[in-house]
C-alpha cells in the first residue's frame, strides 16, 4: 500500500527514522494511514485488524471514543491559558484528588509529569532526596523507560550497550532473588527499589501476595523506598484500579511508598503521567524554604491534560471498565485453557497479558512466537512480541474489549497455531 511515508519520488521518511520505515516495509508491517474505531484498526487498504495492543495500552477506551472526543473538544475550547506558572489550577487539584481517592487515600500527594519515564525518574529523585542515599535497584528484564537514567534502570543491556558511560548507582537483580536483594539493601545505600507489579515488556516477572509482601518488608526494614512502576499496568488494566492491588498489596502496611501511572490516564490523546506519594517524601523534596519549585515539568500540570485525565477516569469508572478488564481477562484465560489444553501459557492479570507456547508444543509446531505474531496479523489480530522476552506475545487490548472480541482473538490464534 502507498503510505504517507512515501513521497511522489518514492523517498522514504528520511527526516524521522528511515531505518524503522525500512523495517516496517520489508516486514510487510507498514500500516501508515490506519484509522481506529473502538477495538479495531482499519488500514489504508481497507483491512480490519482487532487491536490487542491499544497503543501500548494507552487507548484504554478504544479508538475514536465518541464521548471522550466530544468532551475533550469542549475542554480544548475552554482552555485559553494551557501552561501558566503563576497558579495552582483547580483542574490539577481535581485530578490529583481523584487519583488519591481511587487509591483508597493510601497516598496524600500527586506530582504530575508528562511521560512515564519522566515520572519514574521523578519518583527516584524524590526517594534519593528523602533518604539521602544514592543507589537504585531494579529487576532484570524490567522496563522503566528510555530517557537517560531510566534506560539504565531498564534491566536489559540492549537499550544501553551503545552508550560509553554507565552510572555506578544502578543495580539489577533477578526477580525473586531475595538473598541478593537483601545483601544489597543491607548496605543502607539504596534509596529505592523500583518494580513493575505486572510487567509490560517481559513475561518473566510474576509478583504475588507472598513475594510482594516480602519485597515490601525488606524495603521497610532497611529504610528503602519501594516504587511501583504502573505506567503500563495501572488505572484498570489489571482488573483493579492499581496493579499493586492485583498482586495482593492492598494492605496499607504492604503498600509501596510511591506509585507511578501514565499510559491509560488520558486515553492515548495527550501525554500525562503522575507520581502518587506520601506527605513525608513530598515534603522532603518541596517543603524546605525556597524549594517549592525545585522539581517540575513544563507540561506536567497543563490544563488540557488535566481535563483529559478527569474525562478518561470518569468514563472508565462510569463504564465499569475495570470490572470488564477483570472479566475479559478471566474469559481469555478460560478460553485458552479450553481450546489449547495447556499448549498456550498465559501470564499476567486482567487485560495485561502475555502468551507463551509450551516448550514441547513449540517444538512440535516448529514455529517461533514471532512466526505466530506475523500469522496473527495476517489473520486480522494486532499484537506484539515482548521486547524483553521475544518468545512471548503481549496482549494489551482496550478496556472496552468484549466477548465477541475474545472469540475473534481465540479463533485467530487457533489458526495461527496450525502447522
Amino acid at each position: 500500500m502507498k503510505s504517507e511515508t512515501d513521497s511522489e519520488d518514492g523517498a522514504r521518511f528520511d527526516s524521522v527514522n528511515p531505518h524503522w520505515a525500512r523495517f516496517l516495509d520489508e516486514a510487510g508491517l507498514d500500516m501508515t494511514g490506519a484509522r481506529g474505531d473502538g477495538c479495531y484498526i482499519e488500514t489504508a487498504d481497507g483491512r480490519a485488524l482487532l487491536d490487542c495492543l491499544a497503543g501500548f495500552g494507552t487507548a484504554n477506551l478504544g479508538h475514536a471514543h465518541a464521548s471522550l472526543l466530544a468532551r475533550f473538544a469542549d475542554a480544548l475550547q475552554r482552555t485559553s491559558v494551557n501552561v501558566f506558572p503563576f497558579e495552582c489550577a483547580d483542574s490539577q487539584r481535581l485530578l490529583a484528588d481523584k487519583l488519591l481517592a481511587l487509591s483508597g487515600w493510601r497516598f496524600q500527594k500527586v506530582f504530575f509529569a508528562t511521560t512515564g519515564a519522566e515520572a519514574v525518574e521523578s519518583a527516584v529523585k524524590f526517594a534519593m532526596t528523602s533518604t539521602g542515599r544514592p543507589d537504585v535497584i531494579t529487576f532484570r528484564d524490567a522496563f522503566h523507560g528510555l530517557s537517560m537514567f531510566s534506560s539504565f534502570m531498564t534491566g536489559n543491556p540492549f537499550w544501553t550497550e551503545a552508550l560509553p558511560w554507565k552510572p555506578g548507582n544502578v543495580h539489577h537483580v533477578d526477580a525473586h532473588n531475595f538473598a541478593a536483594l537483601e545483601d544489597m539493601l543491607a548496605s543502607r545505600k539504596v534509596a529505592a527499589v523500583v518494580f513493575e507489579p505486572v510487567a509490560g515488556s517481559s513475561s518473566a516477572q510474576h509478583w504475588n501476595v507472598e513475594t510482594s509482601a516480602r519485597l515490601a518488608a525488606l524495603c521497610r526494614a532497611t529504610g528503602t523506598k519501594l516504587i511501583a512502576d504502573e505506567v503500563y499496568c495501572g488505572l484498570g488494566r489489571t482488573g483493579n484500579w492499581f496493579g499493586i492491588d492485583a498482586i495482593g498489596m492492598s494492605d496499607t502496611s504492604a503498600a509501596p511508598d510511591m506509585v507511578v501511572v501514565s499510559k491509560g490516564l488520558t486515553g492515548g490523546l495527550v501525554p500525562l503521567s503522575a507520581v502518587l506519594l506520601n506527605d513525608a517524601d513530598f515534603d522532603a523534596v518541596f517543603g524546605a524554604p525556597g524549594k517549592a519549585k525545585v522539581h517540575g515539568s513544563t507540561f506536567g500540570g497543563n490544563r488540557l491534560a488535566m481535563h483529559c485525565g478527569l474525562i478518561v477516569l470518569d468514563l472508565v469508572e462510569s463504564g465499569r471498565l475495570v470490572d470488564n478488564a477483570a472479566a475479559m481477562g478471566a474469559l481469555i484465560e478460560a478460553r485458552l485453557a479450553t481450546r489449547f489444553n495447556g499448549r498456550v501459557i498465559v501470564r499476567g492479570k486482567g487485560l495485561a497479558l502475555s502468551l507463551e507456547l509450551d516448550v514441547w508444543f513449540a517444538g512440535e509446531l516448529n514455529k517461533s512466537m514471532s512466526d505466530v505474531w506475523l500469522d496473527l496479523i495476517d489473520g486480522g489480530v494486532l499484537a506484539m512480541p515482548n521486547s524483553a522476552a521475544p518468545d512471548s506475545l503481549r496482549l494489551s487490548p482496550p478496556l472496552i474489549f468484549g466477548v465477541d472480541e475474545v472469540e475473534v482473538l481465540i479463533d485467530r490464534l487457533d489458526e495461527a497455531l496450525q502447522p
